[in-house]
């Protein structure tokens, strides 16, 4: 005869956050879009964009470049996202409201 017993609920231990170093010489990025996201291999790739023009040519059009590329882990993407999110309807801009309200994002 086999008895199974519960074993008590044991809490995860809490993991301490790593302390936060504020440096003063990373690089900033400007976009005024993103590109495109990618899944590659679990990690979300963002591929971010500004508008620019080249003035080098006789009729200077309108371009979209590429500046650079983040990437999150899906953790650090959910956490983007949520905070992103929280600021904007601080802002009063509220993403769920504008697309209830029929707007359309890249």
């Amino acid at each position: 005869m086999y008895v199974a017993i519960k074993s008590p609920i044991v809490p995860e231990p809490k993991v301490e956050e790593p302390p936060y170093v504020d440096n003063p010489f990373a690089p900033e990025i400007f976009a005024t879009g993103y590109s495109g996201l990618a899944n590659m291999g679990g990690v979300i790739v963002m591929t971010l964009e500004s508008a620019r023009c080249d003035h080098s040519r006789p009729q200077p059009a309108l371009e979209r470049v590429v500046v650079g590329r983040v990437a999150f882990t899906p953790t650090a993407a959910l956490e983007l996202v949520t905070g992103l999110n929280q600021f904007l309807e601080q802002q009063g801009i509220s993403p769920s409201k504008m697309l209830a309200a029929g707007a359309t994002f890249q």
